[in-house]
């Protein structure tokens, strides 16, 4: 039997590549050794980002010779989104404006039309197929287990199917998982893979990826050129070989959670990742919350320009629970996120003339529950009072980050502001930091609010008894934690006021835990406490006694922390790792921040002290 095969090659995500431009001379490269071939035939999706890098580095000829190929049905490209996302995380407007603008860019360079819907995590939700359609698009591809499931059965699925939701129509094309994964790992066994899917005269979809390394592209396709001719393998674009074909039948549902995104093979749609990690949960929400204010606020021509300003954070990369630079486990993918969401928040704050102080109380995590959002021109943070009145974000705006952007396996969400006791015994900096990574003997019961306003800034007030237990103790603190925000600079003063309320002796330690997303470059991390430079080779934790001041300088991020004490504490420092797919936790993910002051009160005795907090860009 000779098998017939449609390739389709794709890039990773545009943002993870350092050098853009190497990557698309080598890419133009390869599709040269492709066209001269003649013998490949192939469907090939590049996200927006790629192909204006294409068109910047093309030789003058070649995109003539590219138009020739597609004109030929020697190549087709895909459409998909501009910057490839997974659609159904966002408002429908998005997606269409994600869609037509990576159609217009592959009209006005290559005079095409795509007839193929393909995104890079091969996500599908039913909503898809409407907005498919809007877009003029005549098939998508999706994940072969997805429609597996949807039939009912485990043989290899091949051809096309159609389906249907609220009268829109769109063919679902079935990506031969089992075979792309055979050739790719250059499995002899291919041929017999390849036979129950090339039956009847079907056309197997594979899917490969492109090496992210530059220089080992035109090697990758010279080797496709190799694998085709020797083997003798029929090839046709995705589009050619659709049309060729009569339909296997309907679907009357499907919904696939994709694939290469870090969730468990259980997971049945793409939103779990929101549930399973916040870090991607607040994104998502802060993207929501950035695209629903311009809706509001801005008239459509600036509605437009602002948008273009947000997508590139629907890149999927965003949204992976993947390390090694492929999702938001690396710490430097996430600070790439923040960097394009913090940057679209100013922009729309220049839109807007926002120059004063914003509060909002709204449910904005969207989980039933209201927080406070509070923001000026420097910095805006989310203020959760119902899980003890921590801070869940911390934009800074001039650098632009997020403060709290550290990564925790156990996929609980970094905070700052979490307090925290600590039994009244001799403990080490190994042991704190067990009983800090544990989350242990946390006090966070909801807060009853109030918010006030004055001339400098606003605040808010939190009063609420929070219950303890330590070891064979239990007790109540009456705490009152008053936030007072600047309404021109990145700075927080958290006033505390703690009463014992129980009818004995309350002997333990008390702080307040920050977990800071800080970056490492070759000059590592600055950290000064009382004006002394402080060395510290972030492996190993240390308690420093009596401190008044911190700093942590971000070398890479070009921004310093500062934190100011009222009554000298006890300060714990220790890193955050986290685990690699194939090693224990060793990956820097951030800077644990935890002071501590020792209490022994008794009835109705109050501890208090303030907690200073702000940053600057230097």
């Amino acid at each position: 039997m000779k098998p017939t095969i449609s390739f389709v090659l794709q890039l990773s995500p545009s943002t993870a590549y350092e050098n853009l431009d190497a990557v698309a001379r080598n890419v133009l490269d390869g599709i040269d050794v492709l066209l001269n071939s003649g013998n490949v035939k192939c469907s090939v999706y590049m996200d927006g980002p790629t192909i204006e890098a294409l068109r910047k580095v093309a030789k003058p000829l070649m995109f003539g010779k590219i138009k020739s190929g597609i004109r030929e049905g020697v190549l087709e490209f895909l459409g998909g989104g501009f910057y490839d996302p997974m659609l159904s995380f966002f408002p429908e407007e998005l997606q269409s404006m994600q869609l037509n603008t990576h159609k217009s860019l592959l009209n006005k360079c290559f005079d095409v039309e795509p007839q193929g819907f393909y995104n890079s995590s091969l996500v599908w939700e039913m909503g898809m197929t409407a907005v498919l359609e809007r877009a003029g698009f005549d098939y998508a591809l999706v994940s072969e287990a997805a429609i597996q499931d949807a039939l009912g059965r485990s043989t290899p699925v091949s051809g096309w199917f159609t389906i249907e939701d609220k009268a829109s129509f769109v063919r679902i094309v079935p990506v031969a998982d089992t075979l792309s994964k055979a050739i790719e790992n250059d499995d002899l066994n291919w041929m017999h893979i390849a036979e129950p899917y090339c039956r009847g005269g079907r056309s197997a979809v594979v899917l490969l990826n492109l090496p992210p390394d530059p220089s080992e592209i035109v090697h990758f396709f010279e080797r496709l050129v190799d694998f085709v001719e020797t083997n003798d393998v029929q090839t046709w674009p995705v589009g050619y070989a659709v049309n060729q074909l009569n339909s296997e039948g309907s679907l009357s549902y499907l919904i696939s959670a994709g694939h290469k995104l870090g969730l468990p093979s259980t997971a049945r749609s793409c939103r779990e990742m929101l549930i399973r990690r916040p870090e991607i949960n607040l994104l998502q929400k802060s993207f929501l919350s950035l695209y629903r204010r311009a809706k509001v606020a801005l008239e459509p021509k600036k509605f437009n320009a602002f948008c273009e300003k947000l997508m590139p954070v629907m890149s999927p990369i965003f949204f992976r629970d993947l390390c090694n630079n492929e999702g938001m486990q690396s710490l430097n993918v996430r600070q790439w996120a923040y960097r394009y969401l913090v940057t679209a928040a100013k922009e729309l704050d220049r839109l807007t003339d926002f120059a004063g102080f914003r509060f909002d109380v709204c449910d904005f995590l969207l989980l039933g529950r209201k927080v406070i959002v509070l923001e000026n021109r420097d910095f805006s943070c989310l203020l959760d009072f119902y899980a003890g009145g921590i801070l869940r974000s911390l934009y800074f705006k001039p650098t632009p980050l997020n403060l709290l952007n550290a990564w925790r396996d156990d996929g609980e969400p970094t905070v700052a502001f979490l307090d925290c006791l600590l039994p009244n015994a001799d403990m080490g900096a190994t042991k704190i930091e067990q009983y800090l990574a544990g989350r242990e003997n946390m006090l966070a019961e909801p807060f009853d609010y109030q918010i006030k306003r004055g001339d400098s800034g606003a605040g808010v007030e939190l009063l609420e008894e929070q219950g303890f237990t330590l070891g064979e103790k239990k007790g109540v603190f009456h705490v009152k934690k008053s936030f007072e925000f600047d309404s021109s600079e990145a700075a927080i003063s958290a006033n505390y006021k703690v009463m014992n309320s129980t009818y004995v002796e309350s002997k333990c330690y008390f702080g307040t835990l920050f977990e800071f997303g800080v970056l490492e470059n070759s000059n590592g991390i600055g950290i000064t406490i009382d004006g002394e430079a402080v060395k510290w080779d972030k492996k190993a934790p240390f308690v420093y006694p009596e401190a008044t001041t911190l700093a942590i300088k971000d070398y890479a991020l070009g921004c310093t922390i500062h934190m100011k004490f009222d009554k000298p504490a006890s300060l714990f420092i220790g890193s955050m790792f986290g685990a690699t797919a194939s090693a224990a936790p060793e990956v820097f993910q951030g800077i644990c921040v935890y002071p501590f002051w020792r209490t022994a009160l008794k009835v109705t005795e109050e501890l208090e002290f303030k907690v200073n907090l702000s940053v600057i860009k230097k």
